[in-house]
């Protein structure tokens, strides 16, 4: 049991390589060490992009909430500066509406 063989590895008879194991086993903790930090890093890059894109999300809402808004003072100034086109607007709309749903 004291000389176990590793498969795929073929060692001379006698002879220990501490020094090679020593070295790739510093470079699989090296790499370890380096997959640990990298992946750190991207969950902390994901939760910046999920409060950007909240944030981003709100202000679009609002952009749109504005936008509406303004339209419709804009239209109620229209109508109350021009009565009778916007009266003529209007049934000519719900003459469209009333072919539509024959």
């Amino acid at each position: 049991m004291a000389d176990e063989k590793i498969p795929g590895k073929k060692t001379s008879l006698g002879i220990v390589e501490t020094g090679e194991k020593v070295a790739e086993d510093a470079r699989q903790a090296a790499a370890e060490a380096t997959v640990s930090e990298q992946i750190e890093a991207l969950k902390a890059e994901i939760g910046r992009l999920k409060e950007s894109a909240g944030l981003l999300a709100e202000g679009t809402g609002q952009l749109a909430i504005t936008q509406v808004q303004s339209l419709r003072e804009e239209l109620r100034q229209t109508v109350v500066a021009n009565p009778l086109a916007a009266l003529a607007g209007a049934a000519f709309i719900g003459y469209l509406c009333g072919l539509r749903h024959r």
